[in-house]
């Protein structure tokens, strides 16, 4: 009888063993009901809604700016484009560049760059800090950086 024991400890240890794997496994599968709020995500929006060319609310040509903008955002993949950039900056600059974007939540990062040829002056601009986001049925350009070497910066509304 005494070698029975032996026997008879090793199965219990092999079921105890068992049922407590299966116990951690119930555990880890089971939801969280604590009652603490979920982390809400950030909003998003589709690329749709930025793809296409839009063009300045209002015609200006600030000093310190740019406007009469032209912004088209072609879409490349669910969360990339390409950005074309053009408007007048810095009161009779004409600029014309691209470059790329990425969508970010709700805003959509972009940055252009190009170059200046206007009355025999060639020189480069960038714009490598750009954002757009929707409001309403337009979208709100927000862009700085410099053009020949002079910084502009500012928000511009445009429209489809």
């Amino acid at each position: 009888m005494h070698a029975t024991r032996p026997f008879s400890f090793g199965i219990v240890l092999v079921l105890a063993s068992v049922l407590t794997a299966g116990c951690n496994l119930f555990d880890s599968n089971k939801k969280d009901d604590s009652g603490g709020s979920p982390t809400s995500p950030s909003p998003s929006v589709s690329m749709d809604v930025f793809a296409g060319t839009w063009s300045s609310v209002t015609p200006s040509t600030p000093a310190t700016g740019c406007g009469n903008l032209k912004y088209t955002v072609i879409p490349l993949t669910t969360s990339t484009a390409n950005v074309t950039f053009s408007g007048t900056c810095g009161g009779s600059i004409n600029v014309t560049g691209s470059g790329t974007g990425t969508l970010s939540g709700s805003t959509l990062n972009w940055t252009a760059t190009g170059l200046v040829s206007q009355g025999g002056v060639n020189c480069p601009f960038a714009f490598n800090n750009g954002k757009a986001t929707q409001d309403a049925a337009n979208v709100v350009v927000n862009y700085s950086g410099t053009v020949c070497g002079i910084p502009v910066s500012g928000t511009e509304t445009v429209k489809k």
